[in-house]
């Protein structure tokens, strides 16, 4: 299988949270190669002479990693086959501006409108791994004839030389259109995290929690104790509107959402960032566990009811007389929809809800079991060793030996 090293490229900056362009003519949309930047310095600026001088000024068979003006740093490279054409991949930063590049900005645009670049600059990804350039290095040079590949890293790059217009910095679109670039980029990625969450991809969330961490929120939600909270307070509305969309019943959302709710109003811990990685691991275990979107509306009901009355006496007709339906025919579309039958369905969730209390309370098996809706303790025994093979007094010995090694 052959494999497209430009794909793999997209991938690996993607996995850094760096944006990929193709440049060509006619230059459509390379006005946000910077993520705005330059467009919000000078609304007048020449893309369609920028984007001709960035081809003429990229080698053939060179990799050519980059730093501009602003300190951000760019990898560009002609598309082989593709005369007219420059991938590129960025910006990212190594960590905080020098004080030489900051006062040299702030003597030609002013103090305020460097506060605005700060706060961009604040935004953009930070990489501190050796291994990102070389990876790319090595992805470039399988496109290119081995023995005229080079790769290249300047300092001073002629198309990214941006000469500043001070006829602009005074103009209130320049501190406006700036933060509104990356309050875009900002949103897209918290939607991005509301999508993850939704699905319960616990792997997906992660990994766009991880690149909010690249944006700033200009002081609202840093520095105090309250601050932070309603920084949390927003992350765990955000969490519950999402596993809402995911449909997770009420009870489940209302019971998470309590229970965050009350860890936020505790919290004393400035730098404790394990609540939120906490938060949406759990989140998206109850898309996990309790989502009925993948089932028609009859079968929603049925698997809510259950779900919220495991201690209640079930049977298959009882179940269908709720419905209005016969047993053989909720049977039947049950099955269809989980691939189970009902009976599985409802002694699975009890050994789930007992496994809990059995690892987390001191009550006994009769006592576990008929919260769970069960009453002769040998079925019980029966059906969760079947389960989980084992049976409750080895399991609850088990967890708790854990617990204390």
């Amino acid at each position: 299988m052959q494999v497209d090293p430009l794909l793999v490229l997209k991938k690996l900056a993607s996995s850094y949270d760096i944006q990929c362009l193709r440049v060509a003519a006619p230059f459509a949309g390379l006005e946000d190669f910077d993520y705005g930047l330059r467009k919000a310095l000078d609304p007048q600026f020449e893309w369609q002479e920028f984007g001709k001088l960035l081809i003429q000024s990229t080698a053939e068979n060179v990799l050519t990693i980059t730093e501009d003006m602003f300190e951000l740093q760019y990898a560009l490279f002609r598309i082989p086959d593709e005369p007219e054409s420059v991938f590129l991949m960025g910006p990212w930063t190594s960590g905080t501006r020098t004080n030489e590049t900051s006062e040299w900005i702030r003597k030609h645009i002013g103090k305020e409108a460097c506060e605005v670049v700060q706060n961009y600059y604040s935004s953009v990804r930070v990489v501190q791994d050796n291994r990102f350039i070389s990876t790319i290095s090595t992805i470039v040079g399988l496109m290119m004839p081995p023995d005229e590949y080079r790769v290249v890293e300047k300092r001073e790059f002629l198309p990214l030389n941006f000469a500043l217009d001070t006829r602009f910095f005074q103009e209130p679109s320049f501190e406006q259109e700036l933060p509104q670039t990356m309050l875009e980029e900002r949103y897209a990625t918290e939607n991005k995290l509301f999508d993850a969450v939704s699905r319960g991809d616990v792997d997906a969330a992660i990994n766009v929690c991880h690149q909010m961490g690249r944006y700033t929120y200009n002081g609202r939600f840093c520095g105090t104790l309250y601050q932070i909270k309603t920084k949390m307070t927003i992350m765990n509305t955000l969490m519950r509107k999402a596993i809402e969309r995911g449909k997770v019943h009420p009870y489940y959302i209302d019971k998470i959402s309590s229970r965050y709710a009350a860890q936020i109003e505790s919290m004393t811990d400035l730098n404790d960032p394990s609540m939120i990685w906490d938060m949406v691991r759990q989140y998206c275990a109850y898309v996990q566990r309790y989502s009925v979107k993948d089932y028609t509306p009859l079968v929603q009901k049925v698997i809510n009811h259950i779900n919220l009355n495991l201690a209640e006496p079930m049977s298959l007709k009882s179940l269908a007389a709720m419905c209005f339906i016969s047993p053989s025919y909720l049977s039947s579309l049950f099955k269809q929809d989980t691939g189970t039958t009902i009976v599985d369905y409802i002694n699975t969730q009890r050994v789930d809800r007992a496994a809990v209390l059995l690892a987390t309370t001191d009550r006994s098996i009769a006592a576990v079991a008929a919260t769970v809706g069960i009453l002769d303790v040998n079925y019980f025994t029966k059906i969760f060793k079947k389960q989980l093979g084992t049976t409750p007094t080895q399991y609850r010995r088990e967890k708790k030996a854990t617990l204390n090694g």
